[in-house]
Order: structure tokens, then C-alpha cells, then sequence
């Protein structure tokens, strides 16, 4: 053996002083892999009967290992990263990992190092690939022709099963050198046990084998030859279904290995160079040839079991698989996948889906129909019918290699796909290098929807004795579906952490590209994103769940450890990769290309949305809004059991580290409303507290709360002038608010406040008053651009809208969506960028909302398809009504002298929607901004989504849900153990169903105080129904809105219950003291 300094003499005429791989001494490949080549023996590998010309380096090392070392397919060893020596002339380099964005230091003068934290191996250089032969790109006519050669190659071995000559009986396990001749592939020749149906051949050589036919032989010998004859048929099949897929197998290896290859396949734009097209095409491509025979050639024996040694077997295939012939470097590059002409753009990443997803589909069902061909071709052989012993195939048992042969291949896609996944090999920064990343979220196996991986129980009947020794594989659970319960997380991590951490071009790129996948598509790779978040902050509950229970017990009983109320996921990168990838498809779904992709196929006028259900209706709502699905859809649930409160305080400091409210869309409207009453309530105790401390050193009484007097007959003008008194005040219109209806012995513990919210808004948005218009065909009501009020009314208007959100009250309004919009665009937040704001666009669905007749004549004015300038006769002029009269306002300068013609009407659609929407409102709507935020001027508020905020300050329309109601409703002082079996309480349900809609909000109006639900739904409006005793003087119904409760006597009868009850609702008014 050669000594230390011998080797590295060696080392330095091999390669040069400079160039010596860091670990070409203290690892070898021979030593992690002592099948290829001992350590007793510095002897090279035969291959192909030929010896290799590599000079060994001592014990295990060749020059061809260390020349491999910087191929793209050879894994860094661990002693790469344990190696402690450096040279002491090169400085440390530093850098972000590719897929955690952690900061990882490694030696300046190497091109690759691995992430310690994530265990992605980074090159900083792309890798060469030229000691290989390219890998042909994947296309979907490649897998149909190899899947047809391994179905027809299955069929022919499967007839050969149990059917040899008598002569061979007495071998079973060996083939004779004519039998394994090449050309006789893929026909596989496996001989069986000594009894049963045997094989006879007509002629001897290779040139008989398409001659070959079968016949019965009936058995001689006794039972027991025949049980040995089934053993061995079975072992015989089962080798023929574990190495049935391995073709497919090394196709999937080559190809999923090899970044040029998987980023370059399934281009929907074809090459130039047709000579490789047709190859592409071809059902007897070279490459496909290549394949097949790597797998069965050469002269090296390998019999492995089935589902183990895989990687050995796969070495050892890929050492005697034949050379592609040599071609010139010009040929080369012409063929080579990579040169192809760049047809990425942001409209479209050049993927042809339907072949994407027809590959998938191919292997998910891969073996379907192969046992159903089998027993065609048994049952069609003349030879066996009506014979007395038939072949030995159990159905059943074969039924269960297919599935296991196809359950190997899926893990060997899996695996490769994280392989590479692992080490991209190059640095990812241009939108055309994250074409693979796309195609590999076309897995469908990533989203739990399919479970091709389960292991099949086998019957004890249909295991040979050799496998019952062994334990029997069990069924997996599927209980647990997609991401949630970690299927596949170590693929979907490294997905979105390459793609969350890519540069901004990228993910502009990416949001065009997400926008115009169809809603289907789009909606599955959100909740793959969102079931993922949902694992890893399970993770990280249980993990805080077992240290909270550590350190409880080390702490001794009776010694509780106070709680850590602090974030559990700050320094989680997989819940941060996760984010970004959902904030990438966020403001896709919200993006401008998604709302050109909707209106190809979304008219507002022809849908029928009368009798739609809750989740239909709540997609139309998101049509309308143009998006491609509801925002509700990234809502994640499992934060609603998430500390909400640390997040949004480590949020309003500006804190480096991750927070939840950077990406609020994870919020659903119940943590929202949790986050703004939280802020609201902070607040109020503030203001309180100065108060108290206040009214100290002054030595004088100050309320902790505002308090409006009014007067039922005065509602408006008391109201109003009371609020101008808290708003002179800060400090006072900060604090809860209370309201006393002078003349009555109401204590507002809630429903005051409710009804005089309620009546105040029904007074000020009257259309008499003349400050807001309704539109007769939507219904819903805006500013009125002629208004003569003055602007402290419309701002004190935006106030009351504020102390409405500030006290968690639901208001009756029918304003558009499109205004709540506009007032969260003019927030301003002491959290946001400091950056120039966008002007923010108003589209025709935004008018058709509000004015449904208007836009449909703007939208004809869009597709008219003559000569616009002769047929309308328009100029750049509004047409509006003040008071009776029509005038024109000019949309531009001189626009009543610019005529509208095909080329500009687009701008003057748009011209004449920001005119009825902002413009010509701007004097009402600024005060009632201002009004607004003077009240919600906290950060809670930009958590919102406009449509959000409508749901918040109307509430919910939906029609009520009276049987959620019914299973949340708690009764009380009933005296029974099921209280929902009193007739009373039946009769009281019965009543509330039977009503008509518009009866039920009237009803629901007189026990809350509001007409419509909370934001979060009806299972969170909680009605108490109390039993106030016998009915003795025909006593009314009566409700307490402060806590919704409905207090009852007991009727006699249903008629009498459902008088009094109705006419407590309809004719009562005004609030009493108990």
C-alpha cells in the first residue's frame, strides 16, 4: 500500500497543486460502497468482460472516482462536511441557502458547500453534465410506448410461468447461454418446479423462441410435489412482478436526476431541430432502446430481492448499460435539450399540461388491467381447457405484486424527485430555471388525494413458507390526509422553500403564472401550501406541548411553571418558505391577469344566483370580485388556536423575526375580530386607566366611559352632537362607549347600544335626508354627489361608523363593496412600508355591483364591433341628474369636444367608472375617511380584507341557518334534563322555520338587537332561551339584546304562543329595567 506522502504525489501530477479534492484522502466511494470493489483488493471491476484501465490510489481509490467527483449525480459524503482542514491562505465565504435562507458559511475557494440547517447541497456553478449522455426531455408519447413494451414484455413472461419440459425440472433457477442471450429480450424465460405444465420447443437456438408453444402435461406425482411446484411457481412470480417496472424505473431515475432534463420536458413549443423532435416522438426512440436494455444486458448476475438492494442493483445496471455511440461536439450541442429556443414569457411558462398531468396519471395507474390480459391469455390457450391441472397462479397473490410493483415505482419517483430536490445543481435566479419546480407540483401524490403507496396485506393462504416467517406488512391508516399529517413533507418543504426564497423577478414571474391556472389547479396547490402550515404548526404545538410537560415534571408537584404565552414558530424557515409561496399565490388569486382570465368566462348579468348554496354563492362573490377562488379559501384554521395576541404585538415592534400578521390572509375572520378587539379593548383600558389616575391628581370625577344622552324623538341631533363633543376629545372617544335613552330605565350592558346604532343608521342613510342615493335595481346606496349637508356631517357619519367596529356592533347599511375598498386603501398604518402609494384601480364589475344598468351599457360599448364613433355619438362626457336636470360633466380637459371611437373607449370606460365611483363623491367621502380612522386608527385594522371589513360592520346575509341556531341555543331554568324536548321550546323552532326570510331578520332583530349574523356565522350567534314561569296574566315574550335572550311563559297552547309572540315583535319598542 502506497504511504500519505506517496498518494499525494500522485494527487499532484494527477491533477495539479491547486486542484486536489479536499477529500480524495479521507474518503472513497469504494469504502461506502464495498460491494464494487473490496477493501482486500485493489483489482478493478470487470465490466462487460473487460477490465477497467483506472490506476488505483491506494486501498479502494481510482483516479475515475476522483474525476467523478464533481458529477452532479455523485452525493457529497459526510466527510466532505466533517473535514475540518482548510487551507489556511483561504478565507470563509458566506451566503443565503437556496431552500432556508439561512446563513451558511463554507470555504471561498470551493463552488459548492451543503446547508447545515436544511441539508441542501448549493452550487454556486452550474454543474457540468458532459462525461454523461443528456437524458432525453420527458414527454407523455416516451411513457406510452415504454409502458406498452413492459405490458407486452409482462404478458409473454407470464406465459412461461409453470409451463417448462420435463428436462429442466430438475434446475429451475438456471438459464442456459442461449436462453439469456440478448436478442431474446424482453421475452423472459423463467423455468418452474418439477411438476405441472411444461414447455416444448419445436427447434433449438435463439431463432425458436417466437416458435415456442405450450401444452399441458398432466402431473404424476402426488400432493405434496404438486404443493412444492405452487411454491416455487409463486416465487417464480413474484421475481417477474418485482422486476417488471425496473425499465420504468431507470427512466424515472435518469430523468428526474438530471435538472436540464426534467426543466426542459413538457414544453408546449416544439424545437427546431427535427431530427431530435422525431426522436421525442418516436415509439422506437434510441434513447427508449437504451433504457430497456440497460436493465436486462451485460454479464454481471444480479438477483436481488424483491424491494431491497434497489440502489445496488441500479449501481451495478448503470455500469454495464451500453454506450451511446460517439458524435461531434456539433451534433452534441444540436441534441442536446438545453439549446432549445427560450419561449418563457410572463403569460406562460411553456408547459403543456395535459401531457403533465397524462404522465402522473400513467404511473398512478400503472398495472391496471395487466392481471385481467393475463387471465385472457390463459383462458384463450387451447391446450388448457378442460384440462385437470391448470397453471399455478393465484390471482389474488399476483392481484398484490402488481400493486406492490407499482407502489415501488411511485417511492422510486418520490425519491428521486427529493434527490433532486436536495441539489438542484446550479444557483436558481432566472424565471426559465424553475420550470421543474412547476412540474414536480403537478405530482398528484404530493396532495393526499391518492394513496398508491399502501403496502398490501396478504392472505396467509397466499404466502409461501418462506414469507410467513417474515412479518406481515400492514395496511397504512389513511385517517389522515394530504400534508396535514406530514404525507410527503419532506418533498413539499423543499418545494416551497425553493420557491418562496427565490428573487423578486422570480416570484413576479410566478404570480402571472398562477393567476391563469384554471381554479381547480390553482385551489390545490393553495391548500397543499395551506395543509402544510397546518402540519408543521402541529409540530410545534406538540414540541411546546412535551417541553411544557418536561419542565412541569422537573419542577416537582405543586410548583407550576408559569405559561409561555410568547411565539412557538418564529424560527420555523418551513412555515416562512410556506408563507411566501401563499403570499406569491395571494396576490395572484387577486391580480389583475386572474381578472382578465375570469372575464373570458364570468358575465355578472348571466349567472342566477337566487338558489345557490353557501360555498356557490361565496364563489360567485369572488367572481364578482375578480378572483379565482373565495378569500376564505387561505384561511388556516389552526391558528384560531394559536397564541394571536404575542404575533401582534411582535408584529407592531417591528420584530426581524416571522409573524403570522405579515400574512394576514392566514387569519380567518374570527382571529381577526379576536386581534381587533384585543387592540380596541387595549385601549379602552388605557384610556381608562389615564381616567382613573386623572380624576386623582385633579381631585374631580371623570367617567371611564362616553356616555350619549338622547332622545328617542331627537335620535339624530342628539347623536351627532354628542359625538362632535367626544371627537374635540381624543381621549374620550377612545373610551367604551354607553347610551342612555332619557325617559327610560335602560342599562346599557350591550343592547342599548345596538338599538341605537340600529335606529341612528335607518335615520341618517333615509334617502329623504338627501345624503346617500339608491340605486332602485341593486339596492345599495352611495354619497350623493349633489348633497347640501356640510362636511363635519359626513365626517361625524365616518365617526359612528368607527365607534361601530371599536365596539364590536353589527350595523344595517347597504353600502357597495367597492367603498370599503376605497377606505382601506386610504389607511394609513404606522406598520406599512414607506413606499409611494398605488392609485387604486375601480373596474366595471365594482359599478355593475352598484349600478348594474350603467355597466351593462358600458360593457355593450366594449364589444360593439362596428364603428363606435357613428353609432353612439359620444363625447368624454358624464351624463348626471342635479335635482331635475341632466347635465354633462367633461370626463378630461376639452372632453366635451373628444369623441369617443374604437381606439379610446377603453379609456373612456374607465374614465367614466373613476368618475362615478371617486371623483365626483370626493368631497363627501374624504371627511367620512377622516371620521372613520379617527376612531380605528390602530394597526388591527389593516389585517382586513375590504371585503372583510363589510362582513365586520353589516355583518353576514346569507340566509339564516335555523338549525345551526337550534345546536347552539342554550336553555335556561327549564328544570328538566333535556330542556329541547319541552313543547314550548318546539313550538318556538317550529315558528322561527315556518316564517318567511324577511319575518325571521325582523324576529332575530327583536332577541339580538341586530337583523343580521355575525361575521363568523351562525354557530356563533348563541340564542338563550329562559322559562319565566306559568302564564298567569297573559304576559308578553320579552328579550334582553344585552345578552340575546328570550325569555317565554308557559302558553297553553301553539296558537297563543305564536300571537304574543309575534305581536311582542312587531309592535314593541323601547327597554325597560328589571
Amino acid at each position: 500500500m502506497p504511504s500519505r506522502q506517496e498518494t499525494q504525489r500522485m494527487l499532484h501530477s494527477q491533477f495539479g497543486e491547486d486542484n486536489i479534492p479536499t477529500h480524495a484522502i479521507r474518503h472513497s466511494r469504494s469504502r461506502s460502497f464495498n460491494f464494487l470493489a473490496s477493501s482486500d483488493s485493489t483489482e478493478p471491476i470487470p465490466i462487460n468482460g473487460k477490465h477497467s484501465t483506472t490506476r488505483t490510489l491506494g486501498k479502494g481509490i481510482s483516479d475515475g472516482d476522483l474525476k467523478r467527483s464533481g458529477d452532479a449525480t455523485v452525493r457529497l459524503s459526510r466527510s466532505f462536511e466533517s473535514s475540518p482542514v482548510k487551507p489556511p491562505d483561504k478565507q470563509m465565504a458566506s451566503g443565503n441557502c437556496c431552500c432556508c435562507d439561512l446563513r451558511v458559511q463554507w470555504p471561498g475557494h470551493l463552488n459548492v458547500y451543503r446547508c447545515t440547517t436544511c441539508m441542501t447541497i448549493n452550487d454556486l456553478l452550474p454543474v457540468s453534465q458532459e462525461k454523461r449522455p443528456p437524458a432525453p426531455p420527458l414527454s407523455f408519447d416516451n411513457l406510452e410506448n415504454l409502458l406498452r413494451s413492459i405490458r407486452s414484455d409482462f404478458r409473454h413472461s407470464m406465459k412461461g410461468l409453470g409451463y417448462l419440459p420435463p428436462d429442466r425440472q430438475n434446475s429451475p433457477d438456471v438459464l442456459t447461454e442461449k436462453e439469456y442471450s440478448p436478442q431474446l429480450k424482453p421475452q423472459i424465460i423463467i423455468s418452474t418446479a418439477s411438476s405441472g405444465p411444461t414447455l416444448e420447443k419445436p427447434g433449438d437456438g435463439a431463432d425458436s423462441v417466437d416458435a415456442l408453444t405450450l401444452s399441458v402435461q398432466p402431473s404424476n406425482e402426488g400432493e405434496s410435489a404438486g404443493n412444492d411446484a405452487r411454491t416455487a411457481s409463486r416465487k417464480k412470480q413474484r421475481e417477474i412482478t418485482s422486476r417488471m417496472f425496473s425499465p420504468l424505473d431507470e427512466h424515472i431515475l435518469k430523468s428526474f436526476s438530471n435538472w436540464d432534463c426534467l426543466n426542459n420536458s413538457f414544453r408546449e413549443s416544439k424545437p427546431d431541430d427535427r431530427g431530435h423532435s422525431s426522436h421525442h416522438r418516436s415509439g422506437s426512440t434510441p434513447e427508449s432502446v437504451d433504457l430497456r436494455k440497460s436493465s436486462v444486458s451485460g454479464i454481471i448476475d444480479i438477483k436481488p430481492t424483491p424491494l431491497r438492494g434497489e440502489y445496488e442493483e441500479r449501481l451495478l445496471r448503470r455500469a454495464t448499460a451500453p454506450r451511446r455511440p460517439s458524435v461531434s461536439k456539433e451534433k452534441e450541442r444540436t441534441k442536446n435539450p438545453t439549446e432549445k429556443p427560450k419561449t418563457i414569457s410572463l403569460k406562460t411558462p411553456d408547459i403543456n399540461w395535459r401531457e403533465v398531468d397524462g404522465f402522473y396519471h400513467a404511473l398512478l395507474t400503472l398495472g391496471d388491467g395487466y392481471l385481467e390480459e393475463v387471465m385472457d391469455d390463459l383462458q384463450t390457450n387451447e391446450n388448457l381447457v378442460g384440462k385437470e391441472h391448470g397453471p399455478f397462479l393465484d390471482v389474488e397473490e399476483l392481484r398484490a405484486d402488481i400493486e406492490e410493483a407499482r407502489a415501488h415505482t411511485l417511492r422510486t419517483l418520490l425519491k428521486a424527485t427529493e434527490t433532486l430536490l436536495k441539489r438542484p445543481g446550479r444557483p436558481i435566479k432566472k424565471a426559465e430555471d424553475i420550470r421543474f419546480l412547476l412540474i414536480i407540483l403537478g405530482n398528484p401524490l404530493l396532495y393526499g388525494s391518492h394513496n398508491n403507496l399502501m403496502r398490501i396485506e396478504r392472505s396467509p393462504t397466499a404466502m409461501t413458507k418462506q414469507e410467513s416467517k417474515r412479518p406481515m406488512p400492514r395496511r397504512q391508516s389513511t385517517k389522515s390526509d394530504g400534508s396535514a399529517s406530514g404525507n410527503h413533507s419532506t418533498i413539499v418543504k423543499r418545494i416551497l422553500g425553493l420557491i418562496g426564497f427565490l428573487p423578486n423577478e422570480c416570484h413576479h414571474y410566478l404570480v402571472s403564472w398562477f393567476a391563469r391556472f384554471p381554479d381547480d389547479r390553482f385551489k390545490k396547490v393553495v391548500d397543499l401550501c395551506n395543509s402544510f402550515v397546518t402540519y408543521r404548526l402541529a409540530k410545534q404545538f406538540e414540541k411546546k406541548r412535551d417541553t411544557a410537560d418536561d419542565s412541569n415534571a422537573s419542577n416537582g408537584p405543586g410548583r407550576k411553571k408559569k405559561r409561555d404565552k410568547g411565539v412557538i414558530y418564529d424560527d420555523d424557515w418551513q412555515i416562512k418558505a410556506a408563507a411566501k409561496v401563499m403570499a406569491i399565490l395571494f396576490a395572484a388569486n387577486n391580480s389583475t391577469s386572474a381578472r382578465r382570465h375570469l372575464d373570458q368566462s364570468f358575465d355578472f348579468d348571466s349567472e342566477d344566483v337566487s338558489n345557490l348554496s353557501v360555498a356557490l354563492q361565496a364563489k360567485y362573490d369572488a367572481r364578482k370580485r375578480g378572483q379565482l377562488i373565495p378569500t376564505s379559501d387561505f384561511y388556516n384554521s389552526m391558528l384560531d388556536y394559536a397564541e394571536l395576541v404575542p404575533d401582534f404585538e411582535a408584529w407592531e415592534s417591528r420584530s426581524p423575526r416571522f409573524c403570522f400578521c405579515q400574512y394576514p390572509f392566514f387569519f380567518s375572520i374570527g382571529s381577526k375580530i379576536t386581534i381587533l378587539e384585543h387592540d380596541a379593548r387595549r385601549q379602552m383600558e388605557l384610556k381608562a386607566r389615564e381616567a382613573f389616575f386623572s380624576s386623582i391628581s385633579s381631585k374631580r370625577s371623570i367617567n371611564q366611559y362616553m356616555i350619549l344622552k338622547v332622545r328617542r324623538e331627537c335620535l339624530v341631533e342628539d347623536s351627532l352632537k354628542g359625538i362632535s363633543e367626544g371627537v374635540g376629545s381624543v381621549d374620550e372617544i377612545k373610551k367604551g362607549l354607553r347610551i342612555e335613552f332619557l325617559g327610560e330605565d335602560g342599562i346599557d350592558g350591550g343592547g342599548l347600544r345596538k338599538e341605537w346604532f340600529l335606529l341612528l343608521v335607518r335615520d341618517v342613510f333615509d334617502p329623504r335626508n338627501g345624503m346617500f342615493t339608491y340605486d332602485e335595481d341593486s339596492g345599495y346606496c352611495y354619497f350623493n354627489p349633489n348633497s347640501l349637508e356640510s362636511t363635519e356631517d359626513f365626517f361625524l357619519i365616518g365617526v359612528i361608523f368607527g365607534l361601530a367596529i371599536y365596539n364590536s356592533t353589527i350595523l344595517d347599511v347597504a353600502l357597495p363593496p367597492f367603498l370599503f375598498k376605497k377606505l382601506l386603501h386610504g389607511a394609513n398604518h404606522s406598520t406599512a412600508p414607506s413606499f409611494a402609494r398605488t392609485q387604486l384601480v375601480y373596474t366595471l364589475n365594482d359599478l355593475a355591483v352598484y349600478r348594474p344598468q350603467l355597466a351593462a351599457g358600458l360593457k355593450e360599448l366594449l364589444e360593439f364591433k362596428g364603428d363606435v364613433q357613428e353609432t353612439f355619438c359620444r363625447d368624454f362626457v358624464a351624463t348626471v341628474e342635479r335635482f331635475g336636470v341632466i347635465t354633462e360633466v367633461p370626463l378630461c380637459p376639452d372632453g366635451d369636444k373628444k369623441p369617443v371611437t374604437n381606439a379610446n373607449r377603453r379609456e373612456f370606460v374607465e374614465s367614466y367608472i373613476r368618475y362615478i365611483i371617486d371623483t365626483s363623491v370626493a368631497r363627501q367621502f374624504e371627511p367620512f375617511k377622516r371620521g372613520f380612522f379617527t376612531v380605528c386608527a390602530g394597526n388591527a385594522l389593516s389585517l382586513f380584507r375590504p371585503e372583510e371589513i363589510e362582513l365586520l360592520i353589516r355583518g353576514s346575509a346569507e340566509p339564516l341557518d335555523i338549525t345551526s341556531l337550534q345546536a347552539v341555543a342554550v336553555y335556561e331554568n327549564w328544570h328538566t334534563k333535556r330542556p329541547e324536548n319541552e313543547p314550548l321550546i318546539q313550538w318556538f323552532w317550529e315558528f322561527f322555520a315556518s316564517i318567511t326570510p324577511k319575518e325571521q331578520r325582523m324576529l332575530l332583530s327583536f332577541i339580538t338587537g341586530s337583523d343580521r349574523i355575525p361575521a363568523t356565522g351562525a354557530t356563533n350567534l348563541v340564542i338563550k332561551i329562559a322559562c319565566m314561569g306559568q302564564d298567569l296574566n297573559n304576559r308578553f315574550p320579552i328579550a334582553r339584546t344585552c345578552f340575546n335572550q328570550l325569555c317565554l311563559w308557559r302558553y297553553k297552547t301553539k296558537e297563543k304562543f305564536t300571537s304574543m309572540l309575534w305581536r311582542a315583535v312587531v309592535d314593541s319598542q323601547g327597554f325597560g329595567l328589571k
